[in-house]
């Protein structure tokens, strides 16, 4: 989530890394991680605390504009904004984007960066901005604001090129099975649509291209989030309105269920599923955090999965409004950007803000209901 126009304190991106256990920040001096459940500090960056990369000044090296050893050492020191950062699952290793008021890195290169020396290990470069990055561990895809580029992580050759139309906000996933990789993107120029790629995996030396790609109509409007499922069956997605969720199967592209956030606009924040598929979670710009039972029917070759069920009209079969589905659970934070995903205690959500604030809430998988159980106020 972008926080760049966030003035509440330094932060200037959050997300949550492949398999949910630790939140990931960046800011404007380095990057910080938290493990998700117990919420703690795990290992943070700040890289006025180590030497500039190489092309970045040096305090003993001149600069063109002649200036002292020690304003070049105020000005390198300064210099370390993250405007993007993902995380392999739990490892050492990282992808970073410069941002903020004084950057580490140019906003148009993408740095991998080895955490436990630490030292870039390889750079990927672009002609524009870097919109977003997304990482499996056999494959890196970068977005930039009318592409999106895939390469196989082991030795960054390009395997695929897709093209988006505008995309400011690098809207995209990928699902992280192990037996293939399938990721979703905005549709060229198509509002509303969600392109679907699949990739064989392993992949291949000679690897170009995925082995099937299709589009899914998921709204009218624009896309504003979207989300796979760990196996990538089954696809989120909610539109620039922010009142629905849609679930499709990546598969067939049909409507598998239509989950009402509310009724008034929001930006959704978050989308993501249960390591099991069993629910999904969704935050908004309002503060309101919703989880959703996730309803396959037997019929597309899957058992339902929520435990639970979701809120419906009594009049639902008059379709529209009524026939969505609404939370089972659901609870308010301050007014603040927020993401949201699953703890690692059964039934609990964890929540974190932008002003840095962190809950943990337990939610009834059966009869529904949620409950704050811990809150950790920024800079706790």
């Amino acid at each position: 989530m972008d926080l760049s126009a966030n003035h509440l304190n330094d932060l200037l991106y959050l997300t949550i890394n492949q398999d949910q256990t630790c939140f990931v920040v960046g800011t404007e001096d380095g990057f910080r991680v938290y493990s998700i459940d117990p919420f703690k500090p795990a290992f943070s960056r700040r890289f006025r605390d180590i030497v500039p990369v190489e092309g970045e000044p040096r305090s003993d090296e001149p600069t063109s504009s002649g200036s002292s050893s020690s304003r070049r050492a105020e000005i390198a020191a300064a210099s370390g904004g993250i405007g993007i950062v993902e995380m392999l699952y739990r490892c050492n290793i990282l992808a970073l984007v410069g941002g903020g008021r004084n950057p580490r890195f140019a906003p148009h290169k993408v740095i991998l960066w080895d955490d436990r020396h630490p030292r870039p290990l390889a750079e990927l470069s672009f002609r524009t901005t870097v919109r977003a990055v997304r990482m499996r561990r056999d494959m890196i895809v970068v977005a930039i604001d009318s592409k999106v580029y895939v390469y196989r992580f082991s030795d960054l050759t390009l395997i695929d090129s897709i093209t988006t139309g505008q995309n400011p906000r690098g809207i995209m996933a990928l699902s992280q099975d192990d037996d293939r990789a399938v990721l979703a993107t905005v549709a060229d120029q198509q509002k509303g649509r969600v392109r679907v790629s699949v990739y064989e995996v392993p992949l291949s030396t000679d690897a170009r291209g995925p082995s099937r790609s299709s589009v899914i109509l998921a709204h009218d409007s624009q896309i504003s989030q979207l989300t796979l499922d760990k196996t990538g069956s089954l696809l989120a997605t909610s539109s620039d309105k922010g009142t629905l969720i849609r679930i499709h199967d990546t598969e067939t592209g049909h409507l598998l269920q239509e989950l009402r956030r509310g009724v008034d606009r929001a930006d959704i924040c978050s989308i993501v599923f249960h390591p099991t598929g069993r629910w999904v979670v969704v935050s908004s710009d309002k503060g309101t955090v919703h989880v959703f039972a996730v309803r396959v029917p037997a019929g597309g070759g899957r058992e339902s999965r929520g435990a639970g069920g979701n809120a419906r009209s009594k009049f639902r079969f008059f379709g529209g409004y009524f026939g969505s589905e609404w939370s089972f659970a659901r609870f308010r934070v301050p007014d603040y950007r927020c993401i949201a995903c699953f703890g690692s205690t059964t039934n609990t959500v964890a929540v974190m803000c932008a002003d840095g604030s962190y809950y943990k809430a337990k939610f009834d998988p059966v009869f529904g209901g949620i409950s704050v159980s811990e809150y950790t106020p920024s800079g706790g």
